[in-house]
């Protein structure tokens, strides 16, 4: 019988999953994952909770072996009807300096669970350390606050994800935590011990240290496996390793021959009906404009698009003089990325005017009474 066996259960592999039950896939499908039912990963910095995809019942209800279990070695399929998939994620990039041991990191749920019971039974005036200030640091030291603990969040630059929401944006939101009680430091961790981390020479003080310094992608059982990697899984459009034509590679662990590793969840997901269309031999999927967002604050920020492809930025404001939404425009004019803050529809209408190159002038842009369904229609 034909069989699929998706190592990982994150949510390229649980999407996949899902996908070949819509579609009727006649063959056996085994999940294998060393955290055991899969769920969703933003939750766990977002809230520091763990939300499971689907019940086992679903799992059972659609003859689907789900099994806890580290893999470390894998027989390659030998018919052209056994797949081997692998969506084995990323592994959290670790400090290289003195006491580094002594930093917790939030990758699993169990990390999740473990950071929660340590704040939720923490005394008042508990102090928390995050070093590193990108998506998971900065939804965490939110997250820490909101609960409760004095946070200090250290970056080694004043505008994290300068990147992925423009320099001007991205300041802005570093900036705003302290306007919400969270100490910021710009500069360098030098060492750390169990109750202090030292930066540019000035000991600050910790009851929990957490570093959140960026991922990698889990390459090792692919690299075991004989396949190409390069900064990820190498695979090409069909999500096809481009060794093994048998093996396809999935989600934050792959990446396209001759492109860029994207490390979002929405790619993930469209890697994941690719590789269904890959399996059940279907037309291929149509790729969307990048997309991401991220929670902090109570404050919904999303970006669009690909803010390297921009040579200007132009900026709307809220009443309070605040950036609200940042557009990229590439030299020729057209828009090629956004960022935003509770942006509502906007980041839908700005999906679409990427995706078909789309020229608007920068007073459109920058005019807050342009609304998401009038923007670009003149």
């Amino acid at each position: 019988m034909p069989s699929v066996h998706i190592i990982g259960g994150g949510v390229a592999g649980y999407t996949l999953a899902r996908e070949l039950v819509q579609k009727e896939y006649a063959g056996t499908i085994t999940i294998s994952d060393a955290q055991g039912l899969p769920y969703d990963r933003p939750a766990l910095s977002k809230a520091l909770q763990v939300e499971p995809f689907a019940p086992v019942a679903w799992y059972q209800q659609h003859r689907i072996n789900l099994i806890q279990e580290t893999i470390t070695e894998v027989k390659l399929p030998d018919s052209e009807t056994d797949w081997v998939v692998l969506a084995t994620g990323t592994v959290p990039n670790r400090l290289s300096l003195p006491g580094a041991e002594h930093a917790h990191t939030l990758h699993t749920a169990a990390d999740a669970v473990a950071l929660a019971e340590i704040i939720d039974s923490a005394m008042f005036g508990f102090q928390v350390v995050v070093i590193g200030a990108g998506l998971i640091g900065a939804e965490f030291a939110s997250t820490a606050s909101m609960l409760g603990a004095q946070v200090t969040l250290i970056s080694n630059n004043d505008a994290p994800l300068s990147a992925m929401l423009g320099q001007d944006l991205a300041e802005q939101l570093h900036a705003e935590h302290a306007q919400r009680g969270i100490r910021t430091i710009t500069g360098t961790t030098s060492s750390i011990a169990a109750d202090h981390v030292v930066v540019d020479g000035e000991r600050i003080e910790a009851d929990l240290i957490v570093s959140a310094i960026g991922v990698q992608p889990d390459t090792a059982l692919a690299a075991s496996m004989g396949l190409a990697v390069d900064n990820g899984i190498v695979v090409n459009a069909q999500q096809r390793s481009i060794t093994q034509p048998q093996v396809l590679a999935i989600g934050d662990a792959s990446r396209h021959q001759g492109a860029r590793r994207t490390v979002h969840w929405e790619a993930a997901m469209e890697d994941a009906a690719q590789a269904a269309a890959t399996i059940l031999g279907t037309d291929p999927v149509k790729r969307s404009v990048p997309w991401f967002w991220s929670d902090r604050h109570e404050m919904h920020v999303e970006s669009v698009g690909d803010f390297d492809q921009a040579v200007r930025t132009v900026h709307r404001y809220n009443r309070r003089g605040k950036i609200q939404v940042t557009f990229g425009l590439n030299a020729q004019g057209a828009l090629v990325a956004a960022s935003m803050i509770d942006g509502g529809l906007m980041a839908k209408a700005v999906k679409r005017l990427i995706a078909r190159s789309a020229s608007l002038s920068v007073e459109e842009l920058e005019d807050p009474s342009v609304g998401p369904r009038e923007l670009g229609r003149n």
